[in-house]
């Protein structure tokens, strides 16, 4: 993708990059350009402006952002969400999502060559299982706090996975191309966006023509059970939510983890409850047909196809996650998993 060198070069030319991937708007080569900082890059073909920290590129830089967003990024920056267990190890992150029937659905479904997107990453623990489990995919993981990328950056840089990049970006400004990537995930951002249904607009489109959206939301029913626990921690203190929360009960996080997944699950400044008829609608407008949702759970084959249920058999569904809501170690998070029409 470079283009052809000058064999007569102009006074102080900018410096190509070594072992950086392109720029993620437009595909252009990156370059230092002179006199700037070491950190500082520029594209040559959209003059995107990146500045550089091992595999970790923040579009954002010092800028000032929107007050909710500010809010959230701040939230993250005391806690960011996942946290990585220390001395975790590349193989012990492989070993512990295979375990994961989604995540191994994730890892046989997404392709095993290309690019992969991640919206709303957090420290991208996702995504670097996904870019570890195939050196054919080069997974861009991108989401608004620096802080959480940091700690993607630390773990990345440590294991030496060369294939996962890292992205700070605004989810309403995102410095990438529409309709440019056959996977994109994102479980964890529009429920904490003041405007969700926008949110999703701006996943969605960044779908190619026949590729797979997978789509997490809290869902209104599914985390109803939740939210009234939440609510409840608040009058009756942290004991309350660590009895109650099922994943806090289980007793497997070590403190600092069992504290971020408190954190996140009980005090975030900014959490949206959807309805999943809403959202598949929203998609669908959007040229996405349903493929299924995740729970029910899955069998580790991949994401296959389901018909889509009428809306009394998706009542139902959504009843049946509110009934089991108490034990959801997931709290309610659901995911719809939709094919943009070619």
């Amino acid at each position: 993708m470079l283009g052809s060198i000058s064999p007569v070069a102009p006074p102080n030319p900018p410096l190509e990059a070594p072992n950086l991937p392109p720029c993620p708007r437009c595909g252009a080569p990156l370059v230092l350009p002179p006199g700037a900082p070491g950190r500082s890059l520029e594209c040559t073909g959209c003059a995107l402006c990146l500045e550089r920290s091992g595999q970790f590129f923040d579009a954002l830089g010092e800028r000032p952002r929107e007050a909710k967003a500010a809010q959230v990024e701040e939230f993250y920056r005391h806690s960011p969400f996942p946290g990585y267990a220390p001395g975790l190890t590349l193989g012990d992150l492989v070993e512990r999502a295979r375990r994961s029937p989604f995540l191994t659905a994730l890892e046989r479904t997404a392709p095993t060559s290309g690019p992969i997107l991640e919206l709303g990453s957090g420290t991208a623990q996702t995504s670097a299982f996904l870019a570890a489990a195939a050196s054919g995919r080069r997974v861009w993981a991108v989401d608004g706090c620096r802080a959480s990328l940091e700690h993607a950056e630390s773990f990345r840089s440590r294991v030496g996975l060369a294939n996962l990049h890292l992205l700070r970006a605004d989810l309403f400004d995102l410095p990438l191309p529409r309709r440019a990537f056959p996977f994109v995930l994102s479980r964890g951002v529009v429920h904490h966006t003041p405007d969700p249904e926008r949110a999703t607009r701006e996943v969605a489109d960044r779908v190619a023509p026949g590729g797979l959206l997978v789509l997490g939301i809290y869902e209104s029913m599914a985390r109803r059970p939740h939210d009234l626990r939440r609510r409840a921690a608040q009058v009756f203190g942290r004991g309350f939510a660590y009895a109650t929360d099922p994943m806090l009960r289980r007793g497997e996080l070590d403190p600092e983890k069992a504290r971020i997944w408190y954190e996140d699950q009980y005090r975030h400044p900014l959490e949206v409850l959807l309805p999943l008829p809403r959202v598949a609608d929203w998609l669908h407008s959007a040229g996405f047909d349903w493929v299924r949702s995740v729970p029910p759970a899955l069998d580790g084959d991949g994401l296959a196809d389901e018909r889509r249920p009428s809306a009394a058999g998706l009542f139902l569904r959504r009843l049946g996650w509110f009934v089991r809501g108490p034990f959801d170690v997931d709290n309610g998070l659901v995911c719809l998993v939709a094919r943009r029409r070619d």
